[in-house]
């Protein structure tokens, strides 16, 4: 549960910070001033995300590329060259996500006691140096290690900057927020698909081949925007200097007391132990009238997590998909670029509709079904241009996951609830990203039946948890916390 003493501190250390000394006359109804201070936030906030995610996506997701890069010169391959064949190349995805996912929460919990600055800069540096010592492996082990040291490197990243987003953003401007940051990744998709083409007319030269070129020009972006992170990026709203004082009041104060701040930075132990031990602090979590602890099922973890298989189903295997519609070499590059421009767009138009209807459920009720379509129609239909289609639809998966995971960040208060749902419930979504690898296989292709069956059964299920969920929570984007939740409960209750 929400810790009231812990929400006392919090808005005590904000009204001890130079920020608030104007406090008292602040009109936080004046909805002129609070817009021209958002654009001022967006302005200096989300190209510094959106550049860092674009990266982040692209080295995370480069091993899809790599793979199909000069497949038409089998000599020059990632996959002849490192012997990546049968399971070989799903191990080598899911050994990165063993450690991305047990260190997630640790890393939010450590951003805590830096600065966002400091430690999202530290990831990208940390993440970058791997990545370009991908590119001298020499032998599938190798892989294998790098792929091990680039999920300790970048865990923490995605949480890390969800929570950012808390520290300047109210509960109902966050998907939108969230859709342009994760926007990105349709645009890293469309540009790793040119880039990759581009990288390939340098296969042979300086003695390396196409794949070694491709990790290593996006491993040095990756350190060199760290390098800028680290020491320009904005920390918090109290002392943003593209804010004037009266601004930096307005824009600490219109957050209310329940969002993490610069001097929120008390780590409450006891309130940790007694969050997690409560079922209902994972807010989406089902709360069954047994007491039995094997009834309480945790349905936001559990739709996260299956949303999440089918986002990294796409980020590894769209540029696979494509090549076995026939297509070779740039060409097969070049198509894995529509697709994540149509996602930009779609995802674009949910979460802001989402943001201004102040409606999530729906929303990503919706998108579901969108996207449930595509791997309907990769595992029926045997038609090129149909399955080309489906991957339009699955590139669309975010128009899902955004709204969700902006609703989950509305039913927590305060440092520690904060920091435990988004490391806590990103860690256990990207369990899909274990899973999802072994689902493609390689004998299953070129149709891959079988993953495209069990992603769409997963979509249909997470409809219905997220209908439950819409049910328990409502649909709204507004703060609410598990014990509004218990006051509705008893309420309905007496009736």
């Amino acid at each position: 549960m929400v810790n009231q003493d812990e929400q006392k501190m919090s808005m005590a250390a904000a009204c001890d910070d130079p920020a608030f000394e104007l406090g008292g006359s602040i009109d936080l109804s004046d909805r002129e001033t609070e817009q021209r201070i958002v654009r001022k936030i967006d302005w200096h906030i989300l190209p510094w995300i959106c550049s860092c995610y674009l990266i982040n996506y692209l080295d995370r997701t480069n091993l899809g590329n790599a793979r199909t890069l000069n497949n038409d010169i089998p000599a020059d391959n990632l996959v002849q060259q490192l012997g990546l064949t049968g399971i070989r190349y799903n191990i080598s995805i899911a050994v990165f996500f063993v450690p991305y996912v047990c260190m997630e929460f640790p890393s939010n919990i450590l951003l805590n006691y830096f600065s966002p600055s400091i430690w999202i800069g530290r990831i990208m540096i940390t993440w970058g140096i791997v990545t370009l010592c991908t590119a001298a492996v020499r032998s599938y082990g190798g892989l294998l290690a790098v792929r091990f040291c680039l999920g300790i490197a970048e865990a923490g990243f995605f949480p890390g900057v969800v929570y950012y987003l808390c520290l300047w953003y109210k509960p109902n401007e966050r998907a939108t927020r969230m859709a342009i940051f994760a926007g990105s990744i349709a645009v890293a998709g469309a540009f790793s698909g040119l880039l990759a083409t581009g990288i390939s007319f340098l296969n042979r030269k300086g003695n390396l081949s196409g794949w070694q070129w491709l990790f290593t020009l996006e491993g040095i972006p990756a350190v060199l925007i760290g390098l800028a992170v680290l020491f320009f990026m904005p920390n918090y709203p109290a002392d943003a200097k593209f804010l004037t004082a009266e601004e930096r009041t307005f824009a600490a104060a219109r957050l209310g007391p329940y969002a993490p701040g610069k001097h929120d930075k008390h780590w409450d132990g006891k309130v940790a132990r007694e969050t997690l031990a409560d079922p209902l602090f994972w807010v989406f979590a089902i709360q069954c009238e047994s007491r039995d602890l094997y009834s309480r099922i945790t349905a936001a973890d559990m739709s996260d997590f299956l949303m999440t298989n089918s986002l990294n189903a796409f980020g590894y295997f769209a540029p696979t998909i494509i090549a076995t519609l026939g297509f070779k070499g740039y060409t097969g590059q070049l198509l894995t670029v529509p697709p994540n421009v149509f996602a930009l767009l779609v995802i674009l138009g949910v979460c802001i509709h989402s943001d201004r209807s102040k409606e999530r459920t729906r929303h990503v009720i919706a998108a579901l079904a969108f996207v449930s379509v595509g791997y309907l129609l990769l595992a029926v239909v045997r038609n090129w241009i149909a399955r080309y289609v489906a991957v339009f639809l699955i590139a669309c998966t975010n128009a899902a996951v955004l709204p969700f995971l902006a609703h989950r960040t509305s039913t927590v208060k305060g440092l520690t609830a904060t920091a435990l749902a988004t490391g806590g419930i990103i860690a256990l979504a990207n369990c899909g990203g274990i899973t999802a690898p072994f689902l493609f296989p390689s004998t299953d292709g070129p149709e891959y039946p079988m993953g495209s069956w069990t992603i769409f059964a997963f979509l249909v299920a997470s409809v219905g948890s997220t209908i439950y969920l819409g049910w328990k929570l409502g649909t709204g984007s507004e703060y609410k916390d598990v014990d509004d939740i218990a006051a509705d409960d008893t309420a309905a209750n007496t009736k």
